[in-house]
């Protein structure tokens, strides 16, 4: 193994883990839980945004629109424990951040979003995987704010240099690039969004982002 110069930080939702798959077990789960008709699962999707849409905003709305008894608080309580518990990896990921680590590369997780973050990578199997998990909740930095990259370089014990791996255009690339790292954008079949900025490279896998990583070496 060479020496340890770079880092290698990644998003989650999307990104390291299809979130749209997870996302889609738990809105199947909720309809049929609370017996709701044909129409709900668009209308889910639409409320989700992707998962932008802040939780308790998401389900006020389709408690509304789709006529559920229950508390929004009770809701949201509920989500964060099953949610996180159905989401799984896939091998070629597992094996892409393996080849890094061995290569000499550190790997860290920087994600927005509620301590269960941690939970979907325990729930995939791969929470051991990653030298540093950098969770907005629990460091008190959330992308695009540079903080969170600073500290996933500090828990790696190394500079803030190297890459960032992500699908959000702003919240990946653009901070990314802020922090002063490389970036490579998960398309999920998009076009590029952005005018101001762009990534130094777009892939649509995370197999394809280690090797753009690897022949930068």
């Amino acid at each position: 193994m060479g020496v340890v110069t770079l880092l290698a930080l990644f998003d989650l939702d999307n990104t390291l883990l299809d979130r749209e798959k997870a996302f889609g077990l738990w809105a199947d789960r909720f309809i049929a839980s609370h017996g709701l008709g044909q129409g709900a699962r668009a209308m889910i999707d639409r409320a989700d945004v992707d998962g932008a849409t802040p939780r308790d905003e998401f389900f006020a709305r389709i408690r509304q629109e789709l006529n559920i008894t229950t508390e929004v608080d009770e809701l949201v309580a509920n989500y964060r424990v099953v949610y996180p518990s159905l989401y799984s990896a896939e091998p070629e990921m597992i094996k892409g951040v393996r080849l890094l680590r061995s290569s000499g590369f550190k790997v860290g997780v920087v994600t927005n979003g509620p301590p269960s973050q941690q939970a979907k990578l325990e729930a995939a199997g791969v929470a051991v995987e990653f030298d540093a998990v950098c969770i907005s909740a629990l460091v008190g930095s959330r992308k695009p704010d540079i903080a969170i990259f600073r500290e996933a370089a500090r828990v790696c014990n190394l500079p803030l240099d190297g890459w960032m791996v992500g699908d959000s255009a702003e919240a990946d690339i653009g901070s990314g690039a802020n922090a002063g790292l490389k970036t490579i954008w998960m398309a999920r079949g998009r076009d590029w969004p952005s005018d101001d900025f762009v990534p130094d490279h777009i892939v649509d896998s995370i197999p394809q982002a280690v090797d753009v990583i690897l022949a930068s070496t």
